[in-house]
């Protein structure tokens, strides 16, 4: 069964028929149908101490009235529970000491007997959750609609008062047998336009609020970040700068002006936040009050609230005042222990630090080299190289090049003159 309302009837039907079943079984059997929902095929896990606790029973109540539905064939196993600890089979090789214990929980399937369907007249084809209704016999199908009739009852008895018609408008007081606006008693004009321009909790009348929309509805078109967010939001987070006379082309090109690469999640908010932001900075000049008050924290220069912070862990974790008291010093020895006997090859070697102050550092720094050997300088890698050295390195990299480019020089030459020299025929043929 997947439906609670049908399990529930089914053990309302039969929980009378077992000798110890009582009002408790039935306590047992709502809090399973309040899981069935949980799952797509109405499954339920067991949860023995949670049931305990949600119902106020004792485990040998609960597990005795399980015991009685499961007696009924109102309960089947979907999976046996089992106290073998799963992460050592799940994990295999990985599984070290520390890992974890889980158990494997024991699941329910909520059933009923055939008899009670034949009972209340209905012919199933297939089996399990495959099975459907086929049909009714003259019965059931009386009883099914009794059974529709009280759903439909008890579904208008819970109608709240919006699903009534409202009574009907008394009519309007005539006056002088003539019911006409001219014989009403005339309003005052000022009292007319107030209740036309009343303002809200917002400070802002109805037709104010919709010019404020149609203004965030172009700025949107020329500020693509803003796009995604809703209309009303946008138009009150842009209160500030239409208060301040700002026309939606001028607002468009203050947001772009902002160099947003990419999109906000909450493009109102970051709108409201940067505009306190820059008002509080200078950055922009908003009448005052209009981007409301700037929250910012106060600073901890004496350590107060960081006092008051490990005071609260102390108080309220009691592990790591264990830590402390109990196993920081032994970790700590052993910690030395370990490091002392490793070789001093195997000890991470440490990079050399500047200590001395930055001012003295530059003016050590000869005035002409090149960032790497700076950087190496200061490593202490290698030792600053004078710029008499530079000069010498630079002339011998020209001698280089220039070695290079005489060498191939003399090779194309040598390969010129190691071809044949063509035959003059006037000359071979004086000596033939």
């Amino acid at each position: 069964m997947r439906d609670p309302k049908d399990w529930l009837a089914a053990v309302e039907d039969l929980v009378d028929t077992h000798p110890h079943s009582s009002a408790t079984t039935l306590r047992v059997a709502r809090d399973i149908a309040a899981r069935m929902p949980n799952s797509k095929d109405g499954h339920v896990a067991y949860a023995l101490r949670d049931m305990m606790k949600r119902l106020g029973l004792a485990r040998s109540t609960v597990t005795s009235h399980v015991r009685v539905l499961r007696e009924l064939g109102l309960l089947a196993w979907v999976s046996h529970g089992s106290s073998h600890n799963i992460l050592r089979t799940r994990l295999q090789d990985r599984f070290r000491p520390g890992t974890g214990y889980r158990g494997t929980a024991t699941i329910y399937a909520p059933c009923a007997p055939p008899g009670w369907d034949r009972a209340r007249g209905r012919l199933r084809d297939g089996h399990g959750y495959r099975s459907r209704i086929r049909a009714y016999t003259t019965q059931g199908r009386a009883q099914a609609v009794a059974e529709a009739r009280g759903r439909h009852t008890a579904v208008k008895a819970r109608r709240t008062p919006s699903f009534t018609s409202p009574p009907p408008s008394l009519p309007a007081r005539v006056v002088e047998e003539i019911n006409t606006p001219e014989a009403r008693p005339a309003e005052p004009a000022a009292a007319r336009s107030a209740a036309r321009h009343r303002r809200g909790a917002t400070g802002y009348t109805p037709q104010e609020t919709k010019a404020a929309i149609g203004y965030a509805q172009r700025l949107r078109l020329e500020v693509w970040w803003t796009q995604a967010n809703c209309e009303r939001r946008l138009a009150h987070a842009l209160r500030p700068l239409i208060e301040a006379g700002y026309t939606p082309e001028e607002a468009a090109c203050e947001l772009t002006g902002w160099g947003l690469r990419l999109r906000p999640r909450d493009a109102a908010a970051y709108i409201r936040a940067e505009l306190r932001r820059r008002t509080r900075t200078g950055l922009l000049a908003l009448p005052h009050g209009t981007s409301g008050p700037y929250r910012q924290v106060a600073g901890d220069d004496l350590g107060h609230r960081y006092a008051a912070m490990l005071a609260r862990r102390e108080q309220h974790r009691p592990a790591y005042l264990r830590y402390r008291e109990r196993l920081a010093g032994p970790l700590r020895a052993a910690l030395g222990k370990i490091a002392a006997s490793r070789p001093s090859e195997l000890r991470p070697r440490r990079k050399p630090l500047l200590r001395e102050p930055e001012e003295e550092f530059f003016a050590a720094l000869p005035p002409q080299q090149p960032p790497l050997d700076v950087y190496r300088a200061a490593a202490g890698t290698a030792p600053a190289r004078p710029v008499e050295a530079l000069d010498a390195q630079q002339e011998a990299w020209a001698a280089a090049a220039d070695q290079a480019q005489a060498e191939a020089a003399f090779r194309r030459l040598r390969d010129e003159l190691a071809l044949p020299r063509p035959r003059r025929l006037g000359a071979g043929a004086g000596r033939a």
